[in-house]
């Protein structure tokens, strides 16, 4: 069984050298590594990072990203160059979203991915708990619509041109089907995964063939049809 190894790379809050040398430094020392890397512009415990989704600001840096993953040389000669992912939040304003989705189908700067997305910044009028405003990203449920609504409008303006991982939220294999109607090629999962453990992945899959049985259909394609248009 060979394990998928991604690397996520981001400004860290005390970094002193030039934005750009910082993700280049990241990509010459994991470039071997990693079967993926991951260009993390949307931290929001980072001051700062998330003006890098700006255009001017993102094409500078993906253009010297894309300049450094073709200088990769690894002793192992077999091993394939790592894809290059974009993380973005889920903050992001429709003008913001067509915006990035036109930085990242150009040829300098097209990328084999988007993780969409990280955590928000915003605060539900639904959240009860006494930490509620405390400052930082959140995810996890409340994080699930805005993410799902980010990702909806990322398929509609990179057209279909770049693969998209839905993020944020997913505890069940109906999530995950929503994501793939959404747009999702693949889905990540991380704070159900910490509230349930390795074996929901196992938990998620048998559901998914449960559904497929249920339907009585032999891909998932058939089940979620062409993807969900804006």
């Amino acid at each position: 069984m060979y394990i998928l190894i991604g690397v996520n790379i981001g400004r860290n809050k005390n970094t002193t050298t030039d934005v750009e040398q910082d993700y280049t430094l990241g990509i010459e020392q994991f470039g071997c590594l990693a079967d993926y890397l991951v260009i993390n512009v949307s931290s929001p415990n980072t001051p700062g990072l998330r003006n890098l989704q700006s255009e001017n600001e993102l094409k500078s840096l993906l253009t010297s990203v894309r300049k450094a993953c073709d200088k990769i040389s690894c002793q192992n000669q077999t091993r394939n160059k790592p894809l290059v992912l974009l993380k973005v939040a889920p903050d992001l304003n429709e003008n913001d979203i067509k915006s990035i989705s036109s930085v990242i189908r150009q040829p300098n700067t097209q990328i084999d991915g988007l993780i969409v997305s990280n955590t928000t910044i915003a605060r539900m009028d639904t959240l009860k708990n006494e930490h509620r405003n405390e400052t930082g990203g959140l995810s996890g449920r409340p994080l699930k619509e805005k993410a799902l609504e980010t990702l909806r409008l990322f398929r509609y303006y990179t057209q279909g041109q770049i693969p998209l991982i839905g993020v944020g939220g997913i505890e069940t294999a109906e999530d995950i089907i929503e994501r793939m109607k959404a747009g999702a090629s693949l889905v990540q999962i991380y704070t159900s995964l910490a509230y349930s453990g390795p074996p929901l992945v196992n938990k998620l899959n048998r559901q998914l063939a449960t559904i497929m049985r249920q339907q009585n259909i032999k891909h998932l394609n058939e089940l979620i049809g062409k993807n969900d248009r804006r």
